[in-house]
């Protein structure tokens, strides 16, 4: 009999404290779940926060300076013509949009200033510079693949051959950026 008194007192002992063990659980467990989903959450609505307050880039005017990273940047004005260079020079296959820029490194190292530093945008359309015509637009040959020491500066020409409507466009602006490769860019309005 003993054995069996002992037996059952200790299964109602266990018994007991499972549901003790399990009430404990249950218990503690639902704030620490309410808490989870709360900050989770929040958590979510601070990550929409952030991609709502994603940092618009400026958009420029000819004639204004600014600075993408450690280059300056203005552009001087802008013109058009059918042909860059007169008789020996290149004909457009639609019309020359020639921007004059002026480039200064205000960073601590050496910048070759290259032809992919540009690019047009209108919409999802994205024009490149015409080299060819550049090298006739710049007469000196001291704009492109030239090195620019910190502090100095150069000015030169940036040629794009386009439809006559595009470079009417209200909407073509010009993308500059700090390198080859572009990890800083700025946007200017041209026909704003």
């Amino acid at each position: 009999m003993k054995k069996k008194n002992i037996n059952k007192i200790s299964v109602i002992l266990f018994a007991v404290v499972v549901f003790m063990v399990s009430g404990e659980i249950i218990l503690s467990s639902t704030p620490v779940l309410a808490n989870q989903k709360t900050e989770h959450v929040q958590l979510h609505r601070k990550k929409k926060k952030k991609k709502n307050k994603k940092k618009q880039t400026p958009i420029y005017k000819i004639g204004e300076t600014f600075k993408v990273g450690d280059v300056e940047y203005t552009i001087n004005s802008k013109e058009t013509a059918q042909n860059i260079g007169g008789e020996f020079g290149e004909n457009a296959n639609g019309t020359y949009l020639i921007l004059n820029v002026t480039v200064k490194n205000n960073g601590s190292k050496s910048i070759t200033i290259t032809d992919s530093f540009f690019k047009l945008l209108k919409g999802k359309a994205k024009y490149e510079t015409d080299s060819a015509a550049g090298i006739f637009a710049n007469e000196d040959g001291d704009f492109f693949y030239s090195d620019l020491n910190p502090e100095n500066s150069v000015t030169g020409n940036v040629v794009f051959d386009l439809n006559p409507e595009t470079v009417s466009d209200p909407n073509l602006q010009l993308q500059v950026q700090t390198g080859y490769w572009g990890t800083q860019k700025g946007l200017v309005s041209i026909n704003s």
